[in-house]
């Protein structure tokens, strides 16, 4: 059944403590279940650099035979962030362009029940000399995703990213923390400890891991296989989060 996106806010703000955390592996994995479940996910990486991987990813997980361009707004070959692009080129970047673009999918009119926009590393990236990933979020009013990678050092920098989202007015859906290959000492009791320290947060719905895929998640070959491994917590995620 489709979900009622006039009734609820089904617009999210992926973002991560860091970069090269997870978000393409997990917007990709869950743009598809949610296909798999009979809803339509739309994928966004409004800015990307260094390498089209991601795009082709996140492509091959909506299956629906987008363009590049409808699902990504601004790209450099570089591996360098928008911001700074503009130090290196002297170029502007007009941040109402893209709030703009993003408010175009997000209207209950479009074609997608659910919208998923990647951020760029954390909520605090540059994305312009004045503006960072979180302008963004304040602008449109999404739903804020946390990513992380569970190891040694994760829960100073979800709390930190958590306060940082909510003094902007920001509304925390949820936490998913990244298994590593090899989990560190921290790990078994990272998701706890970071439950104790969390502030309130209004609509909450909680912390979830997310299991390690092996070396090639980021394959988009592998994107069907790895729907399957991670299906439990995917199911539990699309129930609570998206469309509860």
């Amino acid at each position: 059944m489709k979900s009622d996106s006039s009734k609820k806010n089904n617009q999210f703000l992926v973002v991560g403590t860091d970069t090269g955390v997870g978000k393409t592996i997990f917007v990709s994995l869950l743009c598809n279940y949610i296909r798999n479940r009979g809803n339509k996910a739309l994928p966004i990486k409004p800015f990307c650099s260094g390498g089209k991987l991601d795009l082709n990813m996140l492509l091959s997980a909506q299956g629906e035979g987008l363009k590049e361009s409808e699902i990504n707004f601004w790209y450099c070959d570089e591996s360098v962030s928008p911001a700074a692009w503009e130090f290196r080129t002297g170029g502007e970047i007009d941040i109402n362009y893209f709030v703009e673009k993003l408010r175009k999918w997000g209207k209950v009119d479009q074609d997608y029940d659910i919208l998923l926009v990647e951020g760029v590393g954390g909520l605090l990236s540059p994305v312009t000399k004045k503006h960072t990933i979180a302008t963004i979020g304040q602008k449109i009013g999404f739903n804020v995703i946390l990513i992380a990678q569970n190891r040694v050092g994760v829960i100073n920098h979800v709390l930190l990213t958590i306060e940082a989202a909510l003094s902007r007015g920001l509304s925390v859906a949820c936490i998913i923390l990244m298994e590593q290959e090899e989990p560190d000492d921290s790990a078994a009791d990272n998701i706890e400890l970071i439950r104790l320290h969390l502030p309130t947060i209004d609509d909450f719905k909680g912390i979830y891991e997310f299991p390690w895929l092996g070396g090639e998640a980021d394959n988009p070959n592998l994107i069907a296989k790895n729907v399957i491994k991670a299906e439990s917590v995917l199911n539990k995620i699309f129930d609570e989060v998206i469309n509860p």
